[in-house]
Formats: structure tokens, C-alpha cells, sequence
């Protein structure tokens, strides 16, 4: 479980970045992550709690993505930056929850994937972390390779 812990906070970390930049180009986020309703208010939000999200403030993250969340039900970029910090808040049901909505609203989201996966694996179900992985790697996101030779593959062939 250590090294699912170890390798969850390198996934963690490479997500921020990944979806960081998504985030950070406004405009264009937006309609990356298919939330063409979303408001600048909204926006304003998810900016605030990604920003929040690298500082590890999780708490303050979670207010600002539950505003989020509320001012646009149909941001699966939201539910998808809630479910980080619901994950390091050691949420991690909660957290499944939120991918589960973001990946309602963005089927292809392979990085959401890879990060359920991660939170279904703390709550010691290998089977379907592997096959969250396995989707996330499926759907381009290769580093969920590692965690799938990690942990999926069967060496007792």
C-alpha cells in the first residue's frame, strides 16, 4: 500500500501540472473540457482552487470547487479538481464520486481515470483500479502504465 501511496502522489502531482495548464488558459480550458456554459464566475473558481490545490491548502480547495460545482453542475473540469481534493482530504469515496460526475461529463477523460483508479486502490479494490488504469492508458494517458505494471500485471504467468 505504500508504494500505491507513493506512486499516487507522483500521479497527483503530474495531474496538477497536466490540468494546471489546461485551467490557466481561460478560454480555452473551457472548451477542452467541454464546459462550454461555464461562466467567468465559475472560472474564477476552479482558478482559485487549482491555485489552492498547489498549495496543498485541500480545504480551501473544496470551498472553492463546491462554488464551482454549484454555480455549473455540467463542469466536469470541477468535479474532476473536487475529486483531488477530496482524495487528499483522504476522501477517497467521495472523491470516486466526483471523478464518477466528471467523467459523466467527460467520457475521454483519461487523467480522471488514472486518478480513480488511485482512490479506488486506497480503498483496497485492485480489480477495479486496474481496470480504471487500464482505460486511462487506453485513452492515451500512458503514464497509468506504470501503476498497471505495478500492479495489474500478473508476474505468475
Amino acid at each position: 500500500m505504500k508504494n500505491i501511496v507513493k506512486y499516487s502522489s507522483i500521479l497527483i502531482l503530474a495531474l496538477l501540472i497536466i490540468v494546471g495548464i489546461g485551467c490557466k488558459t481561460g478560454k480555452k480550458a473551457e472548451t477542452a473540457y467541454g464546459a462550454s456554459t461555464t461562466n467567468d464566475t465559475t472560472l474564477i473558481h476552479l482558478k482559485k482552487g487549482n491555485e489552492l490545490l498547489d498549495k496543498k491548502d485541500y480545504k480551501g480547495a473544496l470551498e472553492e470547487l463546491n462554488k464551482a460545482v454549484l454555480l455549473n453542475a455540467d463542469n466536469g473540469e470541477a468535479y474532476a479538481y473536487r475529486g483531488m481534493a477530496k482524495y487528499h482530504l483522504k476522501d477517497y469515496k467521495g472523491a470516486i464520486a466526483d471523478y464518477d460526475e466528471a467523467l459523466k461529463l467527460i467520457p475521454d477523460y483519461g487523467e480522471v481515470y488514472d486518478l480513480r483508479g488511485v482512490a479506488k486502490a486506497e480503498l483496497g479494490d485492485k480489480v477495479a483500479a486496474c481496470e480504471d488504469w487500464n482505460k486511462a492508458f487506453e485513452l492515451g494517458f500512458n503514464k497509468a502504465y506504470t501503476l498497471i505494471e505495478k500492479f495489474c500485471i500478473d508476474d505468475n504467468k
